[in-house]
């Protein structure tokens, strides 16, 4: 209602004009109309151009003048038609443009939820509506028709207008708060028994592909929920990316023997400070202590210029404002406005087990909006878009955009929803694992097995089987050569996949299917990596982010925060280049596309060698702009390509950030009923988002298990099942 009125009060001109054409003449009705349409105008928007419905209604008015005035034809004949007709062009240019004329007038009444696609939706279908309306009553007078064919049709506007809006908003609320609906079908029922299969070697409720942190966190959350979970995992350790690796050396110059850790891929920790989703999971699952845990502080070097980034995000706004003084109100704006974001998009944590998502009712999504109009606004759009309302330097926006390399090789492309969560090492601290990153797959596959479920290393995955559509369970290869087939009411895919659909799936209309739904489906990019054991200790931050003439790269120096990476005496010193997945699967072109995952004749090649040798070297040849004796300081080194990665964790082209698609997110579901993912390519990479994907990929089969706090069980206890 009060959306009318606004709209009666801005459209008062017309009423005006017709009140003083019949009570006067049409050059007076148009005459006071046109003044009160000019003086509103100026009054809301000043010297602004008026919105072009708005346009369109002076015009019809003015029309209506020179006709009077000049007597202009045939333009007497109807003039109320032709006002009438000018509004409905004006009402649709507004539609043309994706300015819809009623946007304008119900933006108040729906505070933050103005800023959502459904807001324009609703809006879009109004004025289109009402042109059609303003074009039939403006026909109507011109034809001569009686007076009914023109006004009834004006009231059931009106009474459109007051009740429509309502119900599509109540409709598409009632949608959004069930979430992603692709694949929308109901999770199988656990609490039925299971049926003796007489081709089946073991019988579970969801059999997990891989053991990566996110098929873990997922493992976990069922298994402790009661069901019955078997992990298969090809690799010899669990973890996926966040694996340990031990190397000997020994010291040229002493002989002395050394021992070396090194991290597989993950350092840098958000997600740990309290209420985080990681720390949550963890403190769920009862393994929060079972390492200690150091903040990571950074150094960045940009273009010659080095900067130790504060602790106190607001201070090293300051510092980036103090390097670039004409764009020092922006930056610090921006920060504000990413902290906003951050803040809504972590704001129902507590309604979902410290794990972020949106608001599960109508009137919640309703007052998220309202609360949250930033967020709402923003988060689907481009960042760079979100960027330049404050800062336009390209160089202030490199030093801005410093971490994202910790998601992307491609940020330019990234929507506000993928950065804003990078922010959170400013707001909250990047933490590592002491005793490295190895320690979280170990904690999590313990959790699974304190639950009653099982994880089953050097398992190779090689088949998931489909029977009625729906995934029944996988087929597997031990490293004994040994297959066995497992019958399973769910399958939770934690693989890459791009893999799972190439080579786990004989139906091939699935991919199809789940392509049509996301665009293209391609590996994100992959790496060139090199493992340093130095002698010395390193008087730097844990972490250095370098960009020069010779490429980004990053240097991670665990041992400056974990002293039990290397030997007393010596550090640890690890490089990483991020490379495009055009560029990564050229490393595979002799090996017919990466098909092989081991590529044990490949490796021990010449023209492997030297080009891994070559590209390594390089990177060694920047790090020592940081540490000039950088050379006769190794004693040990281990070089890590895309093939590298391909071998150990069976990712496509050796992706380290999972997949990259075009159109839209991968859903959790899948086409194939009964199959769900987590992982990065549902929530991107990183510690935290897999963790997120896992506690999302274990709803999606028992909904509501986020919002339920189990009990805290002894090691000793057997869970109860939470299903009856």
């Amino acid at each position: 209602m009060k959306t009318y009125l606004l709209v009666n009060v801005a459209l008062l001109s017309l009423p005006l004009y017709l009140l003083g054409a019949w009570l006067f003449s049409p050059l007076i009705g148009a005459g006071v109309a046109f003044a009160y349409a000019i003086v509103w105008s100026l009054a809301t928007r000043g010297l602004k151009m008026p919105p072009v419905f708005e346009i369109g209604l002076i015009a019809g008015l003015f029309l209506v003048l020179v006709d009077r005035l000049f007597n202009v034809q045939p333009l007497m004949e109807a003039p109320t038609g032709v006002v009438l007709l000018c509004l409905a062009v004006g009402a649709a240019a507004s539609v043309a443009i994706r300015k819809p004329w009623t946007a304008a007038f119900s933006a108040s009444e729906y505070g933050g939820a103005s800023q959502t696609p459904l807001f324009l939706l609703v809006n879009m279908i109004m004025s289109a509506f009402w042109a059609v309306l303003f074009a039939w009553m403006g026909i109507a007078v011109i034809l001569g028709l009686p007076a009914i064919a023109n006004w009834l049709p004006a009231a059931f506007g009106a009474i459109v207008s007051i009740a429509l809006p309502k119900a599509i908003v109540a409709f598409a609320l009632r949608q959004a708060a069930r979430g992603d609906r692709r694949n929308d079908w109901s999770p199988p029922d656990f609490a039925k028994a299971s049926p003796a299969v007489a081709d089946a070697d073991e019988i579970c409720d969801v059999a997990v592909i891989g053991a990566g942190v996110g098929g873990l966190t997922a493992a976990a959350l069922l298994a402790q929920a009661g069901l019955n979970v078997q992990v298969f995992e090809q690799h010899v350790v669990p973890g996926g990316f966040a694996h340990t690796w031990l190397r000997k050396a020994r010291d040229p110059e002493t002989g002395q023997a050394l021992v070396f850790r090194f991290d597989s891929g993950v350092h840098d920790v958000s997600g740990w400070h309290s209420g985080g989703p990681v720390r949550a999971m963890f403190e769920r699952f009862g393994i929060a202590d079972d390492c200690h845990w150091e903040r990571l502080d950074h150094r960045y070097t940009l273009a010659g210029k080095t900067v130790s980034v504060s602790r106190d995000w607001r201070a090293y706004a300051d510092d980036l404002a103090a390097m670039f003084p004409e764009e020092a109100d922006g930056i610090r704006a921006l920060f504000e406005d990413i902290h906003q974001v951050y803040t809504a998009m972590y704001a129902n944590v507590d309604e979902r087990g410290g794990i972020p998502g949106s608001p599960a009712t109508p009137d919640g999504l309703l007052a998220f909006a309202d609360a949250h109009p930033l967020a709402v606004a923003w988060m689907d759009r481009p960042w760079t878009e979100f960027v330049a309302r404050h800062v336009t330097s390209p160089e202030a926006v490199e030093w801005i955009d410093m971490l994202a390399d910790y998601v992307t090789d491609d940020s330019e492309h990234s929507p506000v929803s993928d950065m804003v969560p990078l922010f959170g090492y400013y707001f909250h601290g990047g933490y590592y694992p002491v005793g490295g990153s190895g320690g979280l797959g170990e904690s999590l596959a313990a959790a699974v097995e304190k639950f009653g479920g099982s994880v089953h290393l050097r398992t190779t995955v090689t088949r998931i089987v489909q029977e009625n559509g729906a995934a029944s369970g996988l087929v597997v290869k031990d490293y004994r050569g040994v297959e066995r087939r497992i019958r399973a009411k769910a399958v939770l895919c934690n693989g890459d996949l791009r893999l799972m659909l190439d080579r786990l799936i004989e139906d091939r209309s699935i991919a199809a299917q789940l392509e049509a739904q996301t665009g293209p489906i391609r590996p994100a990019c992959s790496a060139i990596a090199v493992h340093l054991g130095l002698r010395g200790d390193l008087d730097l931050p844990p972490i250095i982010h370098f960009d020069g003439e010779e490429g980004a790269f990053g240097m991670i120096m665990p041992s400056i925060v974990d002293p039990t990476s290397a030997p007393e005496g010596y550090s640890t010193l690890e490089l990483l280049r991020l490379i495009p997945n055009d560029e990564a699967k050229d490393w595979f072109a002799a090996e017919k596309g990466g098909d092989d995952l081991d590529h044990s004749a490949f490796r021990r090649s010449e023209a492997y060698l030297g080009r891994k040798t070559k590209l390594c070297d390089d990177m060694v040849t920047c790090a020592r702009q940081v540490i000039p004796d950088l050379d006769e300081r190794i004693v040990y080194r281990a070089d890590a390509t895309p093939v590298t990665f391909q071998r150990y964790t069976h990712t496509a082209h050796g992706a380290i950030y999972g997949v990259r698609t075009q159109d839209d997110t991968v859903p959790v579901k899948t086409p194939m009923r009964n199959l769900v993912l987590a992982g990065a390519a549902t929530h991107g990479p990183g510690i935290e988002a897999v963790v997120i994907s896992g506690a999302y990929a274990a709803e999606a089969l028992l909904p509501g298990l986020l919002a339920t706090v189990p009990e805290r069980e002894t090691d000793n206890q057997t869970p109860e099942p939470a299903i009856a």
